[in-house]
C-alpha cells in the first residue's frame, strides 16, 4: 500500500520558503495523501499549496477564512478549496475532527495537456474566481459529493486501493463541475493575494529577525501604504499584527515540541526581551509560557 493515512497536527503542518503548505505523503509515484486533522495544537495558518483539497467534517466544526470571506463546514459537511487559494483553517468547537483528502492535479489529469487536464481541470484550477466551495445536503449533486467523501475516508483504511481512489475521486470531480455551476461565484483580487502571498513569505522566512513595515512592503514591490491596504483587505490584519500572531504560533510550536529554554525560545522567535515575550503571550492565550508547556507535557503523559 503506497498511501498512509497521516495525521496532521497543526504545530506540525510544514511550510516551504514561500509559504506554500508541504504535504506530508505527497510523492510524484502516488500525488494524493489523506490526512486526519484535529486542530487541537491551533489553527493552520495563513497558507497555500499546488494541491486540491477536500475534506469531510466527522465532529465539531471548521472555520475557513479566505482572502475574501469567511466559511463554517459543520459535522457531516464537506468542503473543496482550489489550488493555491490563500486560507486559513481554525475549530469553532472544543473538539473538531475531520478527514482531508490533497491531490496534485496530475493525479487525475495524467501527463500535462491531456484530454482530461485541458477539459475537465483547467477550467476549476484555473479560475481564480473559484476558492472554496462547502457542501451540505441542500441538493442531489452534494448529497452525491458527500458519500464519496465519506467512502474515501473509509477507503483509504484498506489495502492496495490507489486505482480506486483515483476512479472515486475522478467521479467526485464531475459531480463537483456540476456543482460548480449551481454555486455563485466570489470574485477574488488576485493582485492583492498575490502581494500578500509575497510579503506573507518574506514574514516567515525573517519572523526571528528585526522587521519592518518597509521591508514588508518591499517583498511585494508596494509602498507601506498599499502594504498595510493588502493586509486588511485580504486578511484582515495589519503587517504587525499578523508578524506578532505569526511570532506566537512559532513559539507555541516550540514550547510543545522542542527543549529549548523560555528565554531561547523568545529571542528565537523575534522577541526583543524574555520579559515581554511573557507578557504578550500571556495578554494572547491567558496563561504565561511556563504553564503553556507544562500543560503540553501533561497532555503528552495523558496520551501515553
Amino acid at each position: 500500500m503506497i498511501n498512509k493515512v497521516h495525521n496532521i497536527h497543526a504545530q506540525n503542518i510544514q511550510l516551504s520558503y514561500n509559504q506554500q503548505e508541504t504535504v506530508a505523503g505527497i510523492t510524484t509515484e502516488y500525488p494524493y495523501s489523506m490526512h486526519v486533522v484535529d486542530f487541537n495544537a491551533g489553527p493552520i495558518p495563513w497558507h497555500w499549496h499546488e494541491e486540491v483539497e477536500f475534506g469531510y467534517v466527522l465532529n465539531g466544526e471548521i472555520e475557513i477564512t479566505l482572502a475574501n470571506r469567511t466559511c463554517h463546514v459543520k459535522k457531516n459537511q464537506g468542503y473543496f478549496t482550489n489550488s493555491n487559494v490563500l486560507s486559513r483553517f481554525s475549530k469553532t468547537t472544543d473538539t473538531m475532527l475531520a478527514h482531508t483528502h490533497l491531490f496534485h492535479p496530475i493525479f487525475l489529469g495524467g501527463h500535462f495537456k491531456s484530454i482530461f487536464e485541458t477539459k475537465y481541470l483547467n477550467p476549476v484550477i484555473q479560475n481564480k474566481n473559484i476558492d472554496a466551495l462547502i457542501f451540505t445536503d441542500e441538493t442531489p449533486s452534494q448529497q452525491k459529493i458527500l458519500q464519496k467523501l465519506r467512502q474515501a475516508g473509509a477507503l483509504q483504511h484498506q489495502d492496495n486501493v490507489e486505482f480506486q481512489t483515483r476512479n472515486l475521486f475522478s467521479e467526485l470531480w464531475l459531480l463537483l463541475l456540476d456543482e460548480i455551476r449551481e454555486q455563485p461565484s466570489h470574485t477574488v483580487n488576485i493582485q492583492n493575494q498575490q502581494r500578500v502571498q509575497s510579503m506573507l513569505a518574506f514574514i516567515h522566512a525573517n519572523y526571528n529577525e528585526k522587521l519592518t513595515l518597509e521591508a514588508i512592503a518591499a517583498a511585494a514591490s508596494v509602498s507601506t501604504r498599499e502594504c498595510i491596504r493588502c493586509f486588511h483587505n485580504t486578511i484582515r490584519q495589519t503587517p504587525i499584527e499578523y508578524v506578532m500572531e505569526y511570532r506566537l504560533n512559532m513559539a507555541r510550536k516550540l514550547l510543545n515540541n522542542s527543549e529549548m529554554s523560555i528565554t531561547d525560545i523568545s529571542y528565537h522567535c523575534g522577541f526583543s526581551s524574555n520579559a515581554y515575550f511573557g507578557k504578550v503571550f500571556r495578554e494572547k492565550y491567558g496563561i504565561t509560557p511556563l504553564q503553556y508547556r507544562n500543560r503540553a507535557i501533561d497532555k503528552r503523559s495523558v496520551l501515553n
